[in-house]
């Protein structure tokens, strides 16, 4: 069975003015290679990945729509792998609380809802054009600060 998952940060976060990524892998017993596409405004990335792994009819694409951290040196990306490993260190002791002192386990596969793609038509080629190389400029103005 194919499907989309999509980061949702925080509306304020910093991450929502990065540029964003699709990565497509197989689902449902497919055997092919995975690959990146990008980068995207949010909105594209959102739109592309289901219009593809929705409407696939054999069911056998995942989509995995993430912002793409625009890491300008090994120290950086030290960095944030770093603050992810603290993130989930403190996620994991609070789960491990449970709900007033009772372990609870959230990964029951029966409680998962499924949604309505938030985009009717994806954008269209000349719309995605638009939206990279809106990306793209902002990536070049990041490095050039960072001179």
């Amino acid at each position: 069975m194919g499907g989309v998952i999509i980061y949702e940060p925080e509306e304020d976060a910093d991450v929502n003015e990065f540029p964003w990524t699709v990565t497509f892998e197989p689902s449902g017993g497919d055997d092919w290679d995975s690959f990146i596409c990008g980068p995207y405004e949010r909105d594209h990335a959102v739109a592309l990945a289901e219009a593809v792994a929705l409407d696939d009819a054999e069911g056998g694409v995942l989509a995995i729509v993430k912002p793409m951290l625009p890491a300008l040196s090994a120290e950086d990306v030290s960095a944030t792998i770093e603050e992810l490993r603290e993130a989930a260190l403190e996620e994991e002791a609070e789960a491990e609380e449970g709900v007033n002192g009772t372990p609870v386990d959230f990964d029951d596969e029966d409680d998962l809802e499924e949604e309505e793609a938030e985009f009717e038509e994806p954008p269209s080629p000349e719309e995605i054009r638009e939206g990279m190389a809106r990306q793209y400029r902002r990536l070049l103005d990041l490095d050039a600060d960072a001179e």
